[in-house]
């Protein structure tokens, strides 16, 4: 049996914890003032056997109307909703933003428990039952069993069990086969074992000595023990209600709302694309008009945000649109998310949806290929989105990039990937892939950047790589970039030669001049041996333009033709080899070791050569310092 877990939800004082006691024999509300106070505050959790044997995680929520937060905090990652209503007061305004609350975040199956029903006649009570029927028309549990039942003297019960054990027969299992993640919703220390946070296991499962990673901080660790309900347990699956014993992490670099998933799983992201449905205000029709300040509720996490329409400047009461969310502080999504929308001030509930895309470009205006992915997105088209992915994109991706992108596993989406008409670059051993309009479209900015360097720095031979690509998108890895440069080279628009890239039609003389500044500077070098002059002076004496002369000299220390011991020391390979063998030849004769000024005066240079000189011949090996003596390296 998939493991579920059940969630309550419903106003204030209807007697939600008052049932849960009564149905699992533990109370959920741990908190001394919610004892005092008799209202719940923080999320409550329990554990429910059904008559067909299943166990089921139970969350209680707070139906304050100022602990919402709290509320679809517990009402992330449930499976079956208990929505309770009490008999004596019937529908309240916490029951409806609950309901409207589980409608948003999909949550699909569910009971009713009518509650109190001690307290009212039974014309009363059949009022209240067909109240509650209509108000679930149109929502995600429309058609749920209704059960009268009654927490202070058992009436109901055994029925509200098999109403649930039927329900959670029809739930759909978790997402197994994607990464572990698990949104945190309390966090606490206990001790001699360390940090422990608390939550529903999304996706995945979770095993002993498990690496982790804590978005959206990024920070590491690792699970040193597992817990569920209270029993320690050498693996967790999702939709279980998990304790983790996390290593490495201390209480005060987590907080509730963050996310502990397998490393690397997920994306980081200040705006994401979705399909956003409006409410509308209680007892208003007023429009929600894009750009609107709110709230925005997904996981555990709350933060503050604007919704950006795509398809239209307003949206009327029970409206949906494409739009991008556009967030103040970080989030880590994942597509096919739920997420909520609460106005900024009065705080409601007014709308919600579905994570589309999790890393979009910053618009509102969508190009054709960009509705279509968002289209294939919200069809649950993988095929099609995969590919619309990369032309959204805009740059080469491979199969796993794309599926983690998407958020979902990698098979379903590589054999798309394989069979569509895309363009590959290879890069090392893995292939990425690119939609052939924006490989188009990459190597013509590459292009343009580079002939816009030359331009500008006509002396110039090329420019680096590195820099070169940060003019043309950042996005790209270093070897992505340098696929995409031998992609080019091969087309005849790009020349790269040891990490400098060059337009082949462009720094013809520049080239030239430093091929010729090199022919000359080489002689003059070989003539100087051990005590060449600085570059100024060996520039003027060629005949060359300085600069010319260091981009010269260093490419013939890359060719191995000169040594560089510092920006204004160059020694020809002819000269570097003769001192070679005079230090082996002396050192040999003198086995107890030589001084500086005994070397020097070997090598026939001055101070100013020898010690750049003999620390060179250190490094490379051939000798090395003891005291003030210099001797053969063995």
């Amino acid at each position: 049996m998939p493991s579920l877990v059940l969630g309550t939800a419903g106003h204030i004082d209807h007697g939600k914890s008052a049932l849960i006691k009564a149905l699992t024999g533990t109370d959920p509300d741990r908190l001394v003032e919610e004892k005092e106070r008799g209202i719940t505050i923080e999320l409550g959790f329990a554990q429910l056997a059904l008559p067909s044997g299943r166990t089921m995680g139970v969350v209680d929520v707070p139906g304050h109307e100022r602990f919402v937060r709290q509320m679809v905090a517990g009402a992330t990652g449930i499976d079956v909703v208990l929505l309770v209503v009490a008999a004596d007061d019937g529908i309240m305004p916490q029951t409806r933003e609950h309901l409207a609350i589980i409608d948003l975040l999909g949550i699909e199956r569910g009971v009713v428990a009518v509650t109190k029903v001690d307290l009212v006649d039974e014309d009363w009570l059949a009022l209240v039952r067909e109240e509650v029927e209509q108000l679930l028309v149109g929502t995600s549990i429309e058609g749920a069993q209704v059960v009268p039942v009654s927490s202070k003297n058992g009436e109901g019960l055994s029925e509200l069990l098999e109403a649930l054990d039927a329900v959670a027969e029809e739930a759909p299992s978790r997402q197994a086969s994607l990464p572990m993640r698990l949104p945190v919703d309390r966090v606490f220390t206990i001790a001699g074992a360390g940090t422990v946070v608390t939550g529903t296991m999304w996706s995945g499962s979770a095993s002993k000595d498990d690496a982790v990673e804590l978005y959206p901080s990024h920070r590491e660790g690792r699970i040193r023990n597992i817990e569920v309900h209270g029993e320690q347990v050498g693996k967790a699956h999702a939709g279980q209600r998990v304790a983790l014993n996390i290593a490495g992490l201390e209480k005060s670099q987590i907080a509730r709302g963050d996310i502990v998933a397998a490393p690397s799983s997920l994306t980081v992201t200040d705006r994401f694309d979705v399909r956003f449905t409006y409410l509308g205000f209680p007892g208003e029709d007023k429009p929600f008009e894009t750009g609107t300040r709110v709230h925005v509720h997904h996981g555990t996490r709350e933060v503050l945000g604007r919704v950006l329409l795509m398809e239209a400047d307003a949206l009327e009461p029970k409206e949906s649109g494409l739009a991008q969310v556009r967030l103040e502080e970080s989030l880590a999504p994942r597509y096919d998310d739920r997420f909520i929308i609460r106005s900024y001030s009065p705080m409601y509930t007014v709308g919600g949806g579905v994570v589309l895309d999790v890393l979009p470009p910053r618009r509102t205006t969508l190009k054709a290929h960009e509705h279509e992915l968002l289209d294939a997105l919200l069809a649950h088209d993988l095929s099609s989105a995969s590919v619309g992915l990369l032309a959204s994109r805009g740059i080469p991706m491979t199969s796993a990039q794309v599926a983690a992108a998407i958020g979902v596993p990698k098979a379903q989406v590589a054999d798309e990937l394989n069979r569509a008409s895309l363009a590959r670059l290879k890069v090392g051993a893995e292939t990425h892939f690119v939609a052939e309009e924006a490989l188009a479209d990459l190597s013509a900015e590459t292009e343009k950047a580079l002939l816009a360097f030359h331009t500008s720095q006509p002396k110039a031979t090329g420019i680096a790589a590195a820099a070169l690509r940060d003019r043309v998108d950042k996005r790209l890895t270093a070897k992505v970039f340098e696929a995409l440069l031998q992609h080019m080279a091969e087309e005849g628009r790009a020349f790269t030669e040891r990490g400098e890239v060059r337009h082949p039609e462009a720094a013809v003389s520049a080239v030239a001049s430093e091929q010729e500044a090199a022919a000359a500077l080489l002689p003059l070098l070989e003539r100087q041996g051990l005590a060449p002059n600085g570059v100024a002076d060996l520039a003027a004496e060629a005949g060359v333009d300085v600069d010319v002369a260091r981009k010269a000299l260093t490419k013939l220390a890359l060719d191995r033709a000169v040594v560089r011991l510092g920006s204004e020391l160059h020694f020809s390979a002819g000269a570097m080899q003769k001192a070679r063998e005079t230090l082996v030849s002396f050192l040999g004769e003198h086995p107890d070791g030589a001084t500086a000024a005994q070397l020097r005066d070997a090598l026939g240079v001055s101070r100013k050569y020898t010690i750049p000189l003999l620390e060179y011949f250190d490094a490379q090996g051939v000798t090395k310092r003891e005291g003030d003596l210099r001797v053969l390296r063995e």
